[in-house]
């Protein structure tokens, strides 16, 4: 049985002008959706932090941060 290279004939480039453009775009675009979460990440631990020292109830403490960041009030 001959083994066959099926990959030999095929002809993809990923350094075509095209591809590089289209990975940037997408790059760009995820920029503000990350600076989002990892504002609300900063504000939910601090939040956490601030409600626990108060209440000494981590899941409660939790919750409310989580509500509060989010904008729940």
């Amino acid at each position: 049985m001959s083994k066959r290279n099926w990959l030999k004939g095929l002809r993809l480039s990923i350094h075509a002008p095209g591809t590089g453009f289209a990975l940037m775009v997408l790059a760009l675009t995820q920029v503000p959706v990350a600076i989002k979460n990892a504002a609300e990440v900063a504000c939910i631990g601090k939040a956490s932090n601030n409600i626990w020292q108060k209440e000494n109830n981590h899941s409660e403490a939790n919750m409310i941060a989580v509500q509060r960041c989010n904008g729940g009030g």
